[in-house]
């Protein structure tokens, strides 16, 4: 019988924050959606590093990455029932290429697919290149390692997450470039062959994936570089947030700072034929949402998605978004999610007040989060 992280992590849970209120917000870009605020519990609180993206396993293993931003020493960890964080899938991939055989370097994105195959995007270094790892949390063991082609990245690669097409075979990286931080904005599809190995990049700069001159404002803190002249600018942040939908039908897509969700068939994303123009022609626009960062599909289409400027978790259907959790404090940057029987996880890691994203001060508060959401319908 499946261990579902709902009883693994119930004598975790520390703090509970119950909004029983609907009410009207105003919202930016000078819309107002309906809120309906659920309880959002705690399931874990993190005092050392920010945590990244997590992935829940069949069985119900969660596995998390730390956020490169902090230079963790362990760049992927698995949170324990005591909310303890032990390496994963061993020490010597979690502490580092610096130590011992092997070992992922920067890490952000991590899938699980349904037969319990754990999938880490390492996004790698000038010294250790990027790559695909998937291990086996079945037997335990390293089931398969695809080397990312460099013709399928640009000098600025940023490979964030991704999203995995089990039905063909493919994984779907969203390259969302280091923005306007560091050279020129080249948003782009990295897609990868599962069986063959290969890569190639697709829809590179194309309008959809670029991200709108919105400046992302967090509770009063603008998402701003500082240069090494002192000067200030809004960040812009393109193509990020990626999900696949249950049946393997739709790759749904979107921008760090937009307000627009995007979807393209995951058959013609998979299929090498189709050049950027035949591709840009199968995109649709699915719906509004906020300016977000992860975001996540249950089995019955149902896109959640956080809202950064406003500090909430966000659920997103056809005909508009709709907020179903909001806390200034504990979903300050909501970032990753995942889904398991009936819950919505969610890390939040106050990414904006890291001093590269924060005008060049660091000013973050610890403890950082692991939360959960009820969704059942």
């Amino acid at each position: 019988m499946k261990t579902t992280i709902l009883n693994k992590f119930k004598p975790m849970i520390a703090v509970s924050a119950t909004l029983a209120s609907t009410l009207l917000v105003s919202q930016a870009y000078g819309e107002t959606s309906k809120v309906t605020t659920n309880k959002i519990d705690v399931v874990a609180e993190i005092t050392n590093t920010r945590p990244g993206n997590l992935t829940i396993t069949p069985n119900g293993r969660m596995i998390l990455s730390q956020q490169p931003l902090d230079a963790p020493e362990l760049r992927v960890v698995e949170v324990m029932a005591n909310g303890e964080l032990q390496p994963f899938p061993t020490l010597d991939w979690a502490d580092g290429p610096e130590k011992g055989e092997v070992g992922f370097e920067s890490v952000i994105g991590v899938h699980t697919t349904t037969d319990g195959i754990v999938w880490v995007l390492d996004m790698g270094s000038a010294t250790s290149p990027a790559k695909l790892v998937a291990w086996d949390t079945n037997s335990n063991q390293l089931h398969k390692i695809i080397p990312i082609d460099k013709s399928a990245t640009v000098d600025n690669s940023f490979l964030q997450d991704f999203a995995i097409d089990e039905k063909r075979q493919q994984i779907y990286i969203a390259d969302t470039t280091l923005g306007n931080l560091f050279g020129a904005i080249k948003s782009a599809f990295v897609v990868v062959d599962i069986k063959t190995g290969k890569s190639r990049r697709v829809l590179q700069t194309n309008p959809k994936l670029m991200p709108p001159e919105h400046t992302v404002v967090v509770n009063g803190s603008v998402l701003g570089a500082k240069r090494e002249d002192g000067s200030k600018d809004p960040i812009y942040l393109g193509l990020n947030p990626i999900a696949i939908d249950a049946q393997y039908d739709w790759v749904y897509f979107g921008t760090v700072n937009g307000s627009e969700l995007f979807r393209i068939p995951a058959s013609a994303l998979a299929d090498s034929a189709n050049n950027d123009n035949q591709l840009d022609a199968k995109i649709e626009f699915y719906s509004k949402k906020r300016p977000s960062d992860g975001i996540v599909i249950d089995t019955d289409g149902t896109i959640y998605a956080g809202d950064i400027e406003n500090s909430s978790v966000t659920k997103i259907t056809s005909t508009g978004v709709e907020v179903i959790a909001q806390d200034k404090t504990l979903l300050s940057w909501p970032d990753g999610f995942a889904i398991d029987n009936g819950w919505l996880y969610v890390t939040q890691n106050q990414l904006h007040l890291t001093a590269p994203l924060n005008e060049g001060e660091a000013q973050g508060t610890k403890p950082y989060r692991i939360l959960r959401i009820k969704i059942d319908k």
